[in-house]
């Protein structure tokens, strides 16, 4: 069997190499490449969510059919996979090293009999933690503080009433209970807050099962003092927390979002944050990124802003090619791999 492992800025090959190699002990030879290489981390985040909208025959892919002379399988991270590659190749598999496929013709692959591979999860793990790490910085004002001292200004405040609580006496609500809002109910838990969860397509026995006590949208955004939100964007919820749900929250919870900055109104976040409705906001998503120089969001107190960085940690950018590695392996001793797209 013949890979190509098709990097990126995101994914270099030589990381995809690291986590895929071990399957030249079973007589896989790899070639390496990398697609946009030398663009900066703004050009690539441009392109890459271009394509989500547009679709992966908007970009050029000449560079990676060249390199397809005998290749079986085709390992790309973020680069295209058109209709145009696919059929001019004569790979049996394409694995996209990531959750989503918007960068794959899957309609092309299934003309040509070709299998598409995923790697759903391959940063669940770095996302939970930094969704629970912003939760809990932003609680116990950790950035609000460290923006205090480093100012020169050593602040403490012996006012009950001004001090924020225990994570201990909270409720938190978490929005979606996939692979990344199971894994923030596991980390909170040992905090021992009350947890609220609210996910229609979840079973709500499955939800106790994990802990946390399943409820509507509606009851959750009032009784929550932190609000995390962990589902996909989606035309059914884009925009699901707007003007009308800040005005439901409770008027001391905040809002965290680690999940896509299209969940979210931002004009209402502003203003809800601006006039009080909400206490603020811990946000590592946008609508627009980057952010606009400017923006309200920099002048609003109590919202803490990181760009976009939840899942990046090593082992997420290996956690994508260890996946794929093991549904080759899986591939090679005839068995069906873990996660077909098709």
């Amino acid at each position: 069997m013949k890979v190509l492992l098709c990097g990126d800025p995101q994914q270099p090959s030589e990381y995809m190499h690291e986590a895929l190699g071990t399957l030249e002990s079973r007589g896989v030879s790899f070639e390496r490449m990398d697609w946009m290489g030398d663009s900066s981390p703004a050009e690539f985040r441009s392109v890459t969510m271009d394509m989500e909208s547009r679709g992966p025959g908007s970009y050029d892919a000449d560079a990676i059919a060249a390199n397809l002379d005998n290749a079986d399988v085709l390992v790309v991270h973020k680069a295209p996979v058109s209709r145009e590659l696919i059929e001019s190749a004569d790979l049996s598999i394409v694995a996209a090293a990531r959750g989503g496929t918007e960068n794959v013709d899957l309609e092309a692959a299934a003309d040509n009999d070709v299998t598409v591979l995923h790697a759903p999860g391959r940063n669940r793990d770095a996302v939970a933690d930094y969704a629970v790490s912003m939760l809990l910085s932003r609680l116990r004002e950790i950035p609000f503080n460290h923006a205090e001292l480093s100012g020169g200004e050593w602040n403490q405040v012996f006012d009950p009433d001004l001090l924020p609580p225990d994570v201990r006496t909270t409720t938190i609500g978490i929005v979606g209970f996939g692979h990344i809002g199971r894994g923030v109910a596991r980390r909170l838990a040992g905090f021992d807050p009350e947890l609220l969860v609210y996910d229609p397509f979840v079973d709500d026995e499955e939800i106790r099962e994990v802990g946390p006590e399943p409820t509507d949208l509606e009851t959750l955004l009032a009784e929550s003092d932190a609000v995390t939100l962990h589902v996909r964007l989606s035309e059914d919820t884009e925009g699901m927390i707007g003007r009308e749900e800040f005005e439901g929250m409770n008027d001391e919870g905040y809002l965290v979002n680690t999940a896509r900055g299209g969940l979210v109104d931002t004009d209402a976040l502003v203003d809800a944050v601006s006039e009080g409705r909400i206490a603020g906001a811990a946000l590592d998503v946008f609508e627009e990124e980057p952010i606009p120089e400017g923006h309200p969001l920099f002048d609003l107190d109590g919202v803490v802003l990181t760009p976009h960085v939840a899942g990046s940690t090593r082992d997420a950018v290996l956690g994508g090619p260890r996946i794929i590695a093991s549904q080759l392996e899986a591939y090679l001793d005839d068995e069906t791999p873990a996660h077909v797209v098709q």
